[in-house]
């Protein structure tokens, strides 16, 4: 027995020595219902918030990103700026100097070249020559305002650019500020919950009792199925037949004991969709990210038909997802404050049905 399962043997353990004496205590399975309640109120409450704010997370990522382009954009604006400034400061100087030329030599228009001219021959050169140069004059003068044109039209483009990051940036501060206060109220609300975890864990023995069993088939399977740990390649996906309930649940439980965390999609932190996404992301199956997306890959199952490895959620659109593992129970990352867990179905009103994605 590892480390990890010896822990929970003893939490079980503790919770199902204490149940009898306290759910005495209690006076009668009424309070025990409504001490139950009460929980799966709060409980609700509490993934919610979490999935609100998670969304809110990366709303907040996809901005840092959206900023991160308007800047690299902004850059490159600028860039094409200077250089068309150079390119008109260039052009503007080989007129000028030609035009002074023309000055110099006593000759202060085109016609007054070709009037210059000192016979019929020369007339003609020095026309085809005026017509030649006029036609280049005309090119730089034509350039010269298709530069100024595109100038005009950079600057008014980075001024738009410049407001939309500014629009960003608003928006991203007043989300981080939601945030702030989202996490104050779930702070109070983890704080009433823990208190009711603690009465509901030492009164209902049928419950730790419902969650030992559920653990116990876990590692049943975990034992059965082949070793499956995060070092081991993915599997590709190529069919049902790829991927197993067993190996589905030996993987997922190989993150029992690891923290919640908002917007958390790595074994170092997960949320309820993130752990989800993880786990099948293992064997070649790329599930949307949220517990909303989620709601809407692979064929829908009825309770009665669940199987290990399915997906369960709650809520409608989903506020969270688990992956059922047999015994009426789901491994989950329920919410913060707690780790990724198994925990029972039948404790939940807001279930609103399975998918099977394998």
């Amino acid at each position: 027995m590892n480390r990890k399962t010896l822990s929970v043997a003893m939490a079980l353990t503790l919770a199902l020595s204490t149940g009898t004496s306290v759910f005495a205590a209690s006076g009668n399975s009424g309070s025990l219902t409504q001490v139950k309640q009460q929980k799966q109120d709060l409980e609700i409450k509490v993934e919610k918030l979490d999935d609100e704010i998670g969304q809110v997370i990366q709303q907040i990522d996809n901005n840092k990103k959206d900023i991160g382009k308007v800047s690299d954009n902004i850059e490159n604006t600028q860039t094409k700026m200077e250089s068309t400034e150079k390119d008109i400061k260039s052009q503007q100087k080989v007129f000028n100097q030609r035009v002074r030329a023309m000055y110099i030599n006593g000759v202060d228009s085109y016609l007054g070249v070709i009037l210059n001219a000192d016979n019929l021959n020369d007339f003609i050169s020095r026309l085809d020559n005026v017509a030649k140069v006029m036609g280049f004059d005309k090119g730089v003068i034509s350039n010269l305002t298709d530069k100024k044109e595109e100038l005009s039209a950079q600057k008014e483009k980075l001024n738009s650019e410049n407001k939309r990051l500014l629009a960003l940036k608003s928006d991203n501060e007043e989300k981080l500020s939601k945030l702030k206060s989202d996490k104050n109220s779930q702070t109070a609300l983890i704080t009433s919950l823990d208190a009711k975890e603690k009465e509901l864990a030492a009164a209902d023995g049928e419950t730790s009792r419902l969650i030992a069993s559920a653990a116990n088939n876990v590692q049943q399977i975990r034992n059965a199925a082949p070793r499956i740990t995060g070092s081991n390649q993915s599997i590709s996906r190529g069919g049902s037949a790829s991927v197993s309930s067993n190996a589905i649940v030996a993987y997922a439980s190989n993150f029992l004991g690891v923290p919640y965390v908002w917007g958390g999609t790595s074994p170092s932190g997960f949320d309820c969709s993130g752990l989800v996404y993880y786990v099948y992301a293992h064997f070649g199956i790329n599930l949307p990210r949220t517990s909303q997306a989620q709601q809407n890959v692979g064929v829908p199952v009825s309770r009665s038909q669940l199987q290990p490895g399915d997906l369960v959620f709650f809520g409608s659109p989903a506020h969270h997802v688990g992956i059922y593992v047999g015994n009426g129970s789901f491994i989950n990352a329920p919410r913060t404050g707690r780790n990724v867990s198994i925990d029972p179905l039948d404790n939940r009103s807001d279930f609103s049905g399975g998918r099977r994605v394998r």
